[in-house]
Order: C-alpha cells, then structure tokens, then sequence
C-alpha cells in the first residue's frame, strides 16, 4: 500500500513522496559438470539466472551449467550427496529451504549435506 504524507508548517502544506514498497529481489542457483553459481539480491529474474550460469561456468561447469532454480523473496539451499545426487530448494526461511533441500537429495542419495544457502528478500540489501 503506498501513502502520501503531507505537513503543515506555518500555513504551508508540503506534500512528500509516496512511500514506494520494497523492491522484489531475486536469487538462482546454478549446476553442471563440476560448476556451481549461486546470486541473490537481484533486481531481476534474468540478471540472478545469468549471473549465477556464468559462476557455475567460471567453477567448472565445462559448458553443462543449467538453471536449476530461481527464486523471489525467499531463501533457497541446496545439498549434495553420494553419485553427484543434489537437491535444491526455496522457502519462506533459510533453515526450512536447507531442511527441504536435504530431503530431496536424500530421496536420491545418501550422506547428503547441505553446501549453500542463502536469502533473497529486500529486508536483506537495505
């Protein structure tokens, strides 16, 4: 919802800029080969999906990095485990994306750990 403010000083009345809501801010994980790129905090989808293609490229990614998830004011995470089995994730906190993640990798594999996590929320680059 935005707001006009206005004040009343000696019989003038100033009017103030409408209040603007916070911007949406997106993240994206990455993964190929050996590469992994992660971003958050950007302004638009297609800046975190590129920015993160081009770390997972950079990493090791030999030319297989692929998307694997995006996000919009949100946390993600992202686990790995035993044959290259990986499980990524978003949510509303940090802790319940890695506790998402963990369990899609354990569907698939076994010791998985949790490698990355991260929020995306404009609250976070204020």
């Amino acid at each position: 919802m935005k707001h006009l403010a206005f004040f009343l000083f000696s019989g003038a009345v100033i009017f103030t800029q409408p209040v603007r809501a916070e911007e949406p801010r997106w993240g994206a994980i990455a993964l190929g080969g050996n590469g992994f790129g992660a971003t958050r905090g950007r302004m638009d989808e297609a800046s975190a999906a590129s920015g993160a293609l081009r770390q997972c490229e950079e990493s090791g990614g030999a030319g297989e990095c692929r998307i694997r998830l995006t996000y919009r004011n949100q946390c993600t995470a992202y686990a790995t485990g035993d044959d290259r089995q990986v499980g990524v994730a978003y949510a509303g906190t940090m802790e319940t994306a890695g506790e998402l993640a963990l369990r899609s990798c354990s569907e698939a594999a076994s010791n998985c750990q949790l490698r990355y996590a991260a929020c995306s929320t404009p609250s976070s680059f204020n």
